[in-house]
């Protein structure tokens, strides 16, 4: 009890320090550099992280100034909000570490911060009062159950939320670009415009070429569509496979596109065909829409939630999935060399 009343004694500067780990949690969320997460949403069109940092802003400064009852209002409203987006993430079965941390301090601040004054011994009341209250300003000492803004939180975020987990492609089912034959497969899940992909395909091309050069594993393609320009470098992708059955004018069009996307000069579809072209890369036009089902197919099977992404497979005895620039570096491609060292004889 002792340590439970020094935190009520601190409980402003706590919730202030909470806060701000809150904001560090939003803004390493922003910036990572090891993986690109697709489990995203906005409010009224604001992403999800710029509503986090400015939530945490204002909850900083109703504590800075000693606006108690205030801050227990937009904690409360927090909690409903959390709440739609955990069943969210449920609902859709994949989950954001970074989101359910966020999560985690918006319920110790409102821990650390309950209150309940306004208790009679009418059952109704106790349960419209148990999840605390707090003083509705400028009034003569009035009330505000804060379950009132928890449900207000929920509705909020229930009318104004647009959010997804994978992006999609359309149209009808086909192969997937697949070079070299066997029973082991490497499927690589990227975006051209994921920075951590970009750094991992660059990385993993000579091994590519190595492992396709020995010719006794599958090497599987599959672009994820998370940025609005991802689905032209794909088609333009597939047009570069249809131009040649081998896998070295493929390769050469995945290096472009990616050193391409990373100047995010190219938006428009004859400035990109004439990029291609003038690094003598061959093209030609396909149905893509197939390919695109497909790749969306392969998403949904694996789980794949953020890029970049590999899995080395053997039949169906042995799968392991590398997630991140980091693993695919530090794990995966000592992996791939162990097992498949220089040329098959």
């Amino acid at each position: 009890m002792h340590f439970y009343r020094k935190i009520l004694q601190h409980r402003l500067p706590i919730t202030i320090a909470a806060a701000l780990a809150g904001i560090g949690i939003m803004m390493y969320y922003a910036s990572c550099d090891t993986a690109c997460s697709y489990l995203r949403g906005n409010l009224l069109g604001i992403d999800l992280k710029y509503v986090g940092v400015g939530y945490m802003g204002a909850i900083i400064a109703l504590a800075f100034f000693r606006q108690a009852d205030l801050l227990r209002m937009l904690v409360a409203a927090g909690i409903g909000v959390e709440g739609f987006l955990v069943e969210f993430q449920v609902r859709e079965n994949v989950f954001c570490p970074f989101c359910l941390a966020f999560g985690a301090l918006v319920i110790l601040m409102y821990l650390i911060n309950y209150e309940r004054r306004h208790m009679t011994n009418a059952w109704h009341q106790k349960g419209l009062y148990v999840f605390g209250d707090a003083k509705i300003p400028f009034t003569e000492g009035l009330r505000l159950p804060l379950l009132a803004m928890m449900i207000a939180g929920y509705v909020f975020v229930f009318l104004t939320f647009s959010g997804s987990a994978t992006p999609a492609y359309a149209a009808e089912t086909t192969a997937a670009p697949s070079y070299g034959k066997g029973s082991w497969e490497l499927m690589i899940f990227t975006d051209y415009f994921c920075p951590p992909c970009q750094a991992a395909e660059k990385e993993l091309e000579p091994e590519l070429e190595r492992l396709l050069a020995r010719g006794d594993v599958k090497i599987t393609f599959v672009d994820f569509p998370g940025h609005k320009s991802s689905s032209l470098f794909a088609k333009y992708f597939l047009f570069a496979v249809a131009a040649n059955k081998g896998y070295a004018n493929s390769l050469k069009a995945r290096s472009v596109l990616f050193a391409l996307a990373a100047e995010k000069k190219v938006d428009q579809e004859s400035v990109l065909a004439a990029a291609l072209k003038s690094k003598n890369i061959a093209l030609e036009t396909v149905d893509h829409k197939p390919v695109f089902q497909q790749w969306l197919a392969m998403i949904k099977r694996f789980e794949i939630d953020q890029t970049p992404t590999c899995i080395l497979r053997f039949s169906s005895a042995y799968s392991r999935k590398f997630i991140g620039s980091d693993q695919i570096s530090r794990e995966l491609i000592p992996e791939l060399q162990k097992r498949f060292p220089g040329l098959k004889k």
